[in-house]
């Protein structure tokens, strides 16, 4: 009793020091807010409720249905009836839901589906009156659906009623059910019945409504109403909530309340948003339309187990990536201007923009987590805010219109003759009594006394000095497009500078940039990243950067306290991690891809490891970076949907797996049947429940393909006309930063054709076998009938050619005969005319010879009788004329060819009207070869030489067209030859 005592005491004590204490300023720090509207999620507008299932797929109390989200896919499965979904809960692999005269579950069928199983018909009867069902909570293993008139408890397969006049509310909190009854107020369910919580205050008759019921801190439960504002439960004892922040949410209207841990919790309101608050009622954060929500109506909020918040809302949903390592500063809201430069001075953290200068005070070794909401403009900070710096422990200004410091929160003008871009000190001395500024067209050189900044009109012009670096005696100034120049201070204490000379072609047509980084001045261009030697005066490739960056410079460095180097490459933000100098790592900020500035205007300005600040196109970007690398990054793919396609689409997977988790093994759907044939060709689906933040997925489809996909932020993926076979669909994601997830396996089997299968094989083998028998036994019989009419023609033709032969030999033989005495007679007749012929020709020769003989002889006797000399000369000479006379004589050539075309079958005939070209002596000659004479002898016959033979035999070939292999005598044998010409 006396214990019972002390806790109620105390519990009183903290509500009374809890009433003194003054809310905790908001954070500045804006987390990421991504809305889905209407248009997204293609469903109702009113969003009531939100949960998680185990594989981390959420789940929607929407006006059309169930809508599930799983990270690229919402989907909506409404009710039977139709009817809105006002209310859900999963539990298990069950998705218990209220909705209009509706209880129920969906579960995950055997195809991995949705199906919709409802209770109504366990209700008992005459408990059947209901309406609406508000709420659906889990204790234990029981479920209780809550509407206006009754709670219906789900208990192992059996459904019990409670009646009350109103049952305002239900929730459960620290593993108890607590509802508000109207006759009773708020009541605890406990040993199957509804009994009286607390003593102190009255909740019943409606006098209050309740609304939610949340842990707070470590024991105690937070109680919020709508209109009244919050109580805290402990021990069963209820408490008033009173401080000035639970006065402002109750003036909000709180729809809704849940932990997000033991210290926060996050409050959604009708009025104002959303609020998360600690354990002694500060707002840690307010987040409105303003910055960012689609609407300030709240009616849900969800922490899921990334401890995201997900907001349901009148008019959509939103999601806030509240546990992020990398928040937004948006100093302006109205004019979303971008952020150019800051820094921490006098405990305050001042930020440039495009519309001014503001400032905020912050906590404790700079932390900026505490820092309050709003960002107060500095007095006369109106203007574009290029660069901001801490020099001789004042804060310097630069401005489109000149250069400022900033005094008494107030920015007092310096110089206004141009614009600056930022100031530097010649050396580390504090204070350093020479001071050079980067301006519109140059450099200022300032000398600083009496604490204050004194321009004697030192300066050099060249082109706009935004990257000036001093090392030593060095100052080095560079123009993104105009080039490098080194400056120097002569005695006379003036400046003056000198183009540098680029004769190793380091320089770029733009982007040429300067930063110091660990001691050395770097030169960054497109063409790589150079550090200054000087011991030989000029810029040499740095191996550090290039084993780093390779042949992707990045326009822009800083070095923070730690050594890491941060930069900028194209619009991607990054940082070289040197915690472990032998093996440096490269962490890339990828959600902030396309976010930051660009373009010679980038900024990163790392104050400490938890507090590292990035222009963006609005505002800054914060990022925790010790936060950032402890964060688990952890990722998992889920398979969504896998389809068949023929003349139809069918579902083989619906995408919802019972028993299991998210971890680390993946999801593993091994299909049950054998898909068939005709169904080859497949589509699937996947996600990634990683809300914020870009995933990209790789897959393959072993069996098919040996090698993964290329990287892709599409979560779908087709394959058409597969051939029958064992298959495994396989698919990763990775997010933002690089880590990966484990393989989600799809297995599946595509049986062969009809055609293909071993029943087909054994039916082609006994139909083949079958058809072969058939031909075989028919070839068989019609071999047997040929082969005997076969026979029987061999033996017909047979004999009629016995008959045939001997008739064609008697033939052969009379034939025989007669030619035998034919060819008799021809040999007869032509013996008997060359026998004429020759007779013919010697008669004829011998009268010839006697003729001659006579005519010489009586030219003897004339000689003979001639005495003169001169006449027996001239008679001797007319004796040989008449010999040559008688040799050349036509007429005996005549006479010889008749004879010997008589004998030769006409061969002189024959050849003359074959070859008209050929002349008497042409036919002389033939002749003479026709009787196979010798040369000699056919020389003594024409009267020429051997070689004028030879040369008429040339020419006699040329006339006659014979070719080099065929022989002139042959030839001429074969002319009047009968047998040749035959052939």
């Amino acid at each position: 009793m006396m214990q019972h005592m002390i806790k109620q005491w105390s519990t009183i004590l903290l509500a009374l020091l809890t009433t003194t204490h003054v809310p905790a300023q908001n954070g500045i720090l804006i987390p990421e807010i991504i809305n889905y509207s209407k248009k997204v999620y293609e469903s109702g507008n009113q969003n009531r409720a939100v949960d998680q299932d185990r594989r981390g797929l959420l789940y929607f109390a929407n006006d059309d249905g169930l809508l599930v989200f799983d990270g690229n896919y919402w989907k909506t499965y409404p009710l039977p009836n139709g009817s809105i979904v006002r209310s859900l809960k999963v539990a298990d692999d069950r998705i218990y839901i209220g909705g209009q005269q509706e209880i129920g579950y969906f579960f995950f069928d055997k195809k991995g589906g949705l199906t919709y199983q409802s209770l109504k018909q366990l209700i008992p009867p005459g408990e059947t009156e209901f309406s609406d069902v508000w709420h659906v909570v889990q204790c234990r293993k029981d479920i209780f659906f809550r509407s206006n008139k009754r709670i219906f408890r789900y208990h192992d397969g059996r459904i019990t009623a409670f009646k009350s006049i109103n049952w305002g509310f239900l929730g459960v909190s620290r593993g108890e059910v607590i509802g508000q009854q109207y006759e009773k107020g708020l009541v605890l369910f406990k040993d199957g019945q509804w009994q009286p919580l607390g003593n102190k205050l009255d909740f019943s008759n409606d006098k209050v409504s309740v609304r939610s019921v949340s842990d707070f801190g470590t024991q105690d439960i937070l109680l919020t109403t709508l209109k009244t504002g919050v109580y805290i439960i402990h021990d069963n004892a209820i408490n008033k909530f009173e401080t000035p922040s639970t006065a402002i949410l109750a003036s909000e209207i709180i729809n809704f309340a849940q932990a997000i841990d033991t210290s926060l919790t996050v409050i959604a309101t009708r009025l104002g948003g959303y609020y998360v608050i600690d354990t002694r009622a500060g707002i840690v954060q307010h987040l409105t339309k303003q910055e960012g929500l689609q609407s300030n109506t709240v009616n849900t909020a969800f922490v899921d187990k990334e401890k995201n918040i997900w907001l349901g809302l009148n008019n959509g949903i939103d999601l806030v990536i509240y546990n992020s390592p990398i928040n937004h500063i948006t100093p302006n809201h109205e004019s979303k201007s971008p952020g150019y430069s800051a820094a921490i001075y006098d405990n305050q953290l001042y930020i440039g923009t495009g519309v001014g200068l503001y400032n905020v005070p912050v906590g404790p070794g700079n932390d900026m987590s505490g820092m309050q909401k709003s960002l107060s403009l500095v007095k006369n900070g109106n203007g574009l805010i290029w660069g901001l710096s801490v020099v001789n422990n004042q804060l310097l200004v630069g401005r489109n219109d000149g250069a400022y410091a900033v005094r008494n929160n107030s920015c007092v003008p310096l110089d206004t003759s141009t614009g600056f871009w930022f100031f530097q000190p010649l050396d580390a001395r504090v204070p350093c009594p020479r001071v050079i500024a980067g301006t519109y067209n140059g450099v200022n050189l300032y000398h600083f006394a009496a604490g204050e900044f004194l321009n004697p009109k030192i300066h050099t012009s060249f082109e706009s000095a935004k990257y000036i670096v001093v090392s030593g005696r060095d100052i080095w100034v560079a123009h993104p497009y105009q080039g490098l120049y080194k400056l120097s201070i002569n005695d006379t204490g003036g400046l003056s500078n000198q183009p540098y000379k680029d004769v190793h072609n380091l320089l770029s047509a733009g982007h040429n940039h300067l930063f110091k980084i660990r001691g050395q001045i770097v030169l960054a261009t497109r063409k790589g990243i150079f550090s200054y030697d000087s011991a030989i005066g000029d810029f040499r490739e740095s191996e550090f950067f290039k084993k780093l960056f390779g042949a992707a410079p990045p326009s822009y460095l800083r070095e923070d306290t730690q050594g890491n180097i941060w930069f900028v490459e194209g619009k991607s933000p990054g940082v070289v991690d040197l915690s472990s100098p032998e093996d440096p790592a490269i962490i890339y900020f990828s959600e902030l891809n396309n976010s930051i500035l660009g373009n010679d205007e980038e900024f990163i300005y790392p104050v400490n490891k938890n507090n590292v600040l990035i222009a963006g196109e609005i505002g800054f970007y914060h990022i925790d970076y010790e936060k950032y690398k402890k964060t688990d990054h952890s990722i998992n793919v889920l398979l969504r949907t896998v389809t068949a396609s023929h003349k139809r689409d069918s579902t083989l997977f619906g995408g919802y797996l019972a028993g299991q988790s998210a971890g680390d093994t993946g999801d593993l759907v091994k299909f049950q049947h054998d898909i068939r044939y005709k169904w080859n060709s497949l589509h699937f689906e996947f996600s990634s429940p990683c809300f914020g933040g870009i995933v990209e997925y790789k897959c393959r489809l072993m069996g098919y393909e040996k090698e993964w996909s290329s990287w892709s932020r599409k979560t779908e993926r087709s394959y058409t006309n597969l051939p029958a076979g064992n298959y495994i669909f396989q698919v990763r994601a990775r997010n933002d930063i690089g880590h990966q997830s484990s393989v989600s396996q799809f297995i599946f089997t595509i049986s062969p054709p009809w055609y293909n299968t071993i029943l087909a094989y054994g039916m082609y083998v006994v139909l083949l076998t079958a058809i072969l028998y058939f031909f075989y036994k028919r070839q068989q019989k019609k071999y047997l009938v040929q082969h005997a009419n076969r026979l029987r023609k061999q033996r017909e033709a047979f004999e009629e050619e016995q008959q045939q032969l001997q008739y064609r030999h008697q033939l052969e033989m009379e034939k025989n005969e007669k030619e035998i005495i034919r060819l008799k007679n021809i040999k007869l007749e032509a013996e008997v005319e060359h026998n004429n012929a020759q007779l013919a020709s010697n008669t004829m020769n011998l009268l010839q010879k006697r003729e001659l003989l006579n005519k010489i002889k009586d030219e003897i006797l004339i000689i003979q009788e001639e005495h003169e000399p001169e006449k027996r000369t001239r008679n001797l000479r007319r004796i040989i004329k008449i010999i040559n006379e008688q040799l050349e004589s036509i007429d005996d050539w005549e006479r010889f060819s008749q004879y010997f075309d008589k004998s030769n079958n006409d061969f002189l005939k024959i050849l003359k009207e074959d070859h008209p070209l050929l002349t008497a002596a042409d036919l002389k000659l033939c002749a003479y070869l026709r009787l196979n004479l010798s040369t000699k002898a056919i020389a003594d016959l024409l009267n020429l030489s051997v070689r004028g033979v030879e040369s008429s035999r040339y020419r006699l070939r040329k006339k006659l067209s014979l070719a080099n292999d065929i022989s002139l005598f042959d030839f001429l044998a074969a002319v009047g030859n009968t047998d040749q010409n035959k052939l």
